[in-house]
Formats: C-alpha cells, sequence, structure tokens
C-alpha cells in the first residue's frame, strides 16, 4: 500500500528558488555596474549568488577597495560607496531590511554531522523583538525539502496575517524520516548507500537544533510553538509530538505516514488535528483511520479531518483555505507556562457589534478598517471595525496604538 513511499518521489509545488536567485544576482550586478562598482580600477566586489540572507552588501559578500591617486579621489570613491548603500536600503538589499516578510533560505552548521544543513525561514513583516511571537515548525515529506513545503500555498500568507514565524528544518536531508522510523537509516523507507547509519537519530536532532537556533535569535512565545508536517512529516509530527510533549502547544499531521504502534497516543499530551483526504493513493485513508479513532477515544481535543475527494498533492499544496482553517486550529491552542513567559495572545473579552450580538474572542491583528479576531475554539473573523460598538472600536485603537508604539 505504501509503494507510492518506497518508489517515488511525493507530488510537490514547482521549486522556483533558483530562477530568483538568477533573478537576483542579475540585478545586483546592474545596480553595482550603475554605481561604478564593477570594472572600476578603483573598487572591485566579489560577487556571490544572490540568495535570501546573501545580499550585495551583507557579511558574506567580500569588498576589496583599492584606492589610487589623490585623496580627493579616495574622498569621493568613500561618498559614492556611502551613496550605493542608501540606495540599496531603499531597494531592500541591506541585510535585515529584505528577510521581514520574506521566505529565508539559510543553513548551520551542524557539529555531529560534520555539515552544513539547510532551513528555510519565514518571518512576518510586523515581527517586533519585544513583543514574543507564536513559532510553527514544519516538516516536509519524503523526497521534499525545506523550500517546497514551506510554500504551500495559504501558509505565508497566514503567517504574515497573524504574526507567526514558520520555520522548516531539513531533517538532515530529504529521507531522514526524523526519528520516527528509529535511529538507522530507514532502510527500504527511504535510506540510500552512504548515509549515515544514524540517519534517523540526525534527522530528529536537526529539528532541535533548528528549534534552537530560531528560539534564541528571535522572541518566541514559548506557549505557542507549533508542529505539523505532510507525509513524512506528518509521521515526525506524530513521533516528535510524543517525544518532546512539553514543547508544543498543538500538533497537524497531514496524510501522516505513521508506522508505528497508536500507544504513542499516551504520550502525546497537546490538541492534534489530523488531516487526510479519501482518495488519497500514497498514504492511504485506511491507514490513517485506524490512528484516527484511537486518537479520538484518546483525547476529545483532538481533531480528525477527513477531505472528500481529498488526495495526497494539491489537497495540501494548493488549498489556502485548508491552511487558514488549521492556523485557525493554531490559534486556539496555548501551553500553561510556568514562570515569567509572557503569553502573545490578547485576552479574551465580550465584543459587541451595533446589532447587539455578542462574541467573546481575542483581537490576532488589523489591517486598515478591519480587525481580525479569535473565538476561544480558535475559529477566526475578520470584521470592519465600524460594526462593533463605540466601546469595543475604542479599546481596539487603542490596541492599535499600543503596538505600533513597541519597538
Amino acid at each position: 500500500m505504501l509503494h507510492a513511499i518506497f518508489n517515488r518521489k511525493e507530488l510537490l509545488p514547482p521549486d522556483d528558488a533558483l530562477q530568483k536567485q538568477k533573478a537576483n544576482s542579475k540585478e545586483l550586478k546592474i545596480l553595482a555596474m550603475r554605481l561604478g562598482y564593477l570594472r572600476s580600477p578603483f573598487m572591485t566586489i566579489a560577487f556571490k549568488s544572490a540568495t535570501p540572507g546573501n545580499s550585495l552588501f551583507s557579511s558574506s559578500a567580500r569588498v576589496q577597495r583599492r584606492f589610487q591617486g589623490p585623496p580627493a579621489k579616495s574622498k569621493f570613491l568613500a561618498v559614492l560607496f556611502v551613496c550605493g548603500l542608501v540606495l540599496a536600503s531603499f531597494t531592500g538589499l541591506l541585510p535585515g531590511q529584505e528577510d521581514l516578510g520574506k521566505i529565508q533560505k539559510r543553513s548551520y552548521s551542524f557539529k555531529e554531522a560534520s555539515k552544513d544543513i539547510e532551513y528555510a525561514l519565514y518571518v512576518p513583516s510586523g515581527y517586533k523583538k519585544a513583543k514574543p511571537a507564536p513559532l510553527l515548525v514544519l516538516l516536509h515529506g519524503l523526497g521534499s525539502n525545506p523550500q517546497q513545503v514551506i510554500r504551500y500555498q495559504g501558509i505565508t500568507a497566514e503567517a504574515e496575517k497573524r504574526g507567526y514565524l514558520v520555520v522548516a528544518p531539513f531533517g538532515y536531508n530529504e529521507r531522514g524520516w526524523y526519528g520516527s522510523r528509529g535511529k538507522g537509516n530507514g532502510g527500504l523507507l527511504g535510506g540510500r548507500a552512504g548515509d549515515p547509519e544514524n540517519l534517523g537519530e540526525l534527522s530528529e536532532k536537526d529539528v532541535l537544533n533548528v528549534l534552537g537556533i530560531i528560539r534564541k535569535e528571535f522572541n518566541v512565545n514559548s506557549a505557542r510553538i507549533y508542529l505539523a508536517g505532510h507525509s513524512m512529516g506528518g509521521g515526525g509530527t506524530i513521533h516528535l509530538g510524543a517525544a518532546y510533549s512539553n514543547i508544543w502547544a498543538a500538533l497537524v499531521p497531514m496524510s501522516p505516514a505513521y508506522m508505528g504502534s497508536h500507544d504513542i497516543l499516551e504520550k502525546i499530551t497537546a490538541p492534534m488535528m489530523v488531516v487526510t483526504g479519501d482518495k488519497d493513493t500514497t498514504v492511504p485513508v485506511q491507514m490513517v483511520r485506524p490512528f484516527a479513532r484511537k486518537m479520538k477515544e484518546a483525547n476529545a481535543k483532538h481533531i480528525y479531518k477527513e477531505i472528500a475527494g481529498g488526495n495526497h498533492g494539491t489537497t495540501f499544496y494548493r488549498n489556502p483555505e485548508l491552511m487558514a482553517e488549521i492556523f485557525d486550529f493554531l490559534d486556539g491552542c496555548s501551553l500553561q507556562v510556568k514562570g515569567g513567559d509572557e503569553l502573545a495572545q490578547e485576552p479574551l473579552r465580550i465584543f459587541t457589534n451595533k446589532s447587539g450580538r455578542k462574541i467573546e474572542a481575542r483581537i490576532i491583528s488589523s489591517e486598515g478598517t478591519k480587525v481580525t479576531i479569535v473565538r476561544k475554539d480558535g475559529k477566526s473573523f475578520t470584521i470592519a471595525l465600524s460594526s462593533l460598538s463605540e466601546a469595543d472600536q475604542n479599546y481596539i485603537q487603542t490596541w492599535i496604538a499600543e503596538s505600533a508604539t513597541e519597538p
């Protein structure tokens, strides 16, 4: 029944990163030529490929200066260089400016693996260091990679709207299984010649390493760290959700390729939303239903969503409506953190519209004349400010003003 997992890569959205890389590199060279940096006897720049986090004036770009002639020329070139920096800041090329609101391709040195490992990161444009942000850790499927899974339609759009950080680890490589198949190399379920004998162990540790990197660099709300994954990543979500149950506020396995014991549910404490399609031929629904039944018996907070006609591919990576529903679920889940970790969630309050209808909810975000609120059950609504009572409008305007003044 799992022949598709063994013999072919899962259906994936197109990866346009290479074309973007070439286009960015060309734009940088044109900019530098206009500024007089290329083919100049006084200054040369050694270009590297322009990838997210590696811009023209980033620390990784090697700038070599060679001044010749009288001091006046040196001063002129110095002024020219500063002007270039100013121009770059307006075009979004300076480090830090181009990162917000865009998918970044990053890597880190994985000591135990003796190699650099890639991961993908999305930081919403409204991120502020002073305010703890929720974090979604996203696991890709077999044969996929971080850059593809983070581009599933709707994920970054919802993250931007709701203020989520999203990080997609590699799990060592595209077939590590995140430890859900044990500490070894997976055998017929993904391992290949040349893979380390402890592939599963390294895959699991890579996820934890990347989580640690993000928590150190950003102000992450410890009460709102979520784990989700598709196919192999769904199996990894179940495994890691049980192994490190104290971390996760909620779990979302999508079409999960989990083949372990259902007794693992006894170790999972976070609310879980399992999603699958009844026409999935890669991870057949017959595999998922027994797990879902036991899951519901174990905890009434768990949700099982079976999509009629749903398949293994486009049902997930071309389904922004599903992603919005998943984020609604996440918005309604948080851990009870002991000691001084401020929750990013606003308190629940009773909102009243001008017709007198009441709803208990909290503010998530605002844009223009509209505000998004979410109920305790995770269902969100975007409504016009003018439709609410005067008291509610004043409350929201104060919230917007306070958010705008935070550093």
